[in-house]
């Protein structure tokens, strides 16, 4: 039986329930974590990609609104991706409260006069999985499209973001779930050539932080495959040959850069005794890793589709044993709501995979 389409206050009731207590009030502020090239008159790259990803965010809101005010539960899915959503206009500088305001009026007007706004969970996955590869594509672009540090790396987390949704509507809903093409992860990083110029050493730098969250992961996996419950070691164990692969990855990467790759650490002081700990402790360096991974998105332009792919891996794995960060994975200076949270002092992303690793 098709699903009736929502009213305006009906629609209007689903969007206050799903964004709840947080506060809609002024324009968004524009999240920029590094540099950007100095402004200009005319769009630059980063002004266009912002604009596409406003246009994007609000495209799905179209979608997850009229499912926000379905019967669960494809209800409580689509309220997280409003939520979400709401928190990444923000992120990129809309007004978040026009947005949803104007989406509502469009939406209950267009049901109004077509019938067309029922709740399509199919239609759904598929524009996340779109939206999720667009923001990969624009974040990961090369020549004349290519973005500047900060727009890269918060684009890359909104489209792990996207992932997550994706997969909690499918599980929810029990429909397939497209899949998000990865970005293409060929380096142009010329093959044997030392670093030269600040820009290279902050590149090789943020990849000697993956590298010693990837050595940290191999650690601690190898303690989650033992303690973790039987039903969960072969996930474990994969988990566990996919760090072994992405360390491998970055020790390649960095030799053809010239510079010698971090070691693994003599020891980790790490624990997990019981299988709830072992879940928990994955879940934290999924989390770490998916923040020095966005570090190497901002950092190195030539590995930006290798350092998203990752990130959007490491977004996934923590959201299966047990992270609650959907809105931007690997920033971890933002909250869920899209405003900025207090800056720890003087704690960089190394040490906190380190603690959360475990390691001395």
């Amino acid at each position: 039986m098709p699903v009736p389409s929502p009213s305006r206050r009906g629609l209007l009731l689903a969007a206050g329930a799903a964004l709840g207590a947080w506060s809609l009030t002024g324009c968004g502020v524009r999240w920029v974590a590094g540099e950007e090239p100095t402004p200009t008159a005319a769009a630059g790259p980063d002004d266009d990609a912002r604009t596409r990803a406003v246009a994007e965010t609000r495209d799905l809101l179209g979608l997850a609104l009229p499912a926000a005010a379905a019967a669960a539960p494809l209800q409580q899915a689509a309220s997280a991706l409003v939520q979400t959503c709401t928190a990444h206009l923000r992120a990129l500088g809309a007004d978040a409260e026009e947005a949803v305001t104007a989406t509502v009026t469009a939406t209950a007007t267009t049901g109004a006069t077509t019938g067309a706004t029922a709740a399509d969970p199919a239609a759904l996955l598929s524009r996340l999985a779109t939206t999720a590869a667009s923001a990969l594509a624009t974040a990961t672009a090369t020549g004349a499209g290519r973005t500047g540090a900060g727009t890269a790396r918060l684009l890359a987390s909104i489209a792990a973001s996207r992932a997550l949704l994706l997969d909690g509507l499918a599980t929810a809903t029990a429909l397939p779930a497209p899949p998000v093409p990865a970005p293409t992860t060929s380096s142009s990083s010329p093959a044997g050539s030392p670093t030269a110029g600040p820009a290279d050493e902050a590149g090789t730098a943020a990849l000697q932080r993956a590298l010693a969250g990837e050595h940290a992961a191999v650690h601690a996996y190898g303690l989650v495959t033992g303690r973790a419950g039987p039903e969960r070691r072969a996930e474990a164990a994969a988990d566990l040959d996919a760090h072994r692969v992405a360390r491998d990855d970055l020790v390649d990467l960095l030799l053809a850069r010239g510079a010698a790759p971090v070691e693994a650490a003599a020891g980790y002081d790490v624990e997990a005794a019981t299988p709830q700990a072992a879940a928990a402790l994955a879940a934290a360096v999924e989390e770490r890793l998916a923040g020095v991974h966005a570090d190497v998105v901002a950092a190195s332009a030539p590995d930006r589709a290798a350092a998203a792919a990752a990130l959007l891996r490491a977004a996934r794995a923590a959201r299966r044993w047990g992270s609650a960060v959907t809105a931007f994975p690997g920033m971890a200076e933002l909250g869920e709501d899209g405003t900025a949270l207090p800056r720890p002092s003087a704690t960089t992303t190394s040490t906190a995979t380190s603690t959360a690793t475990g390691a001395p």
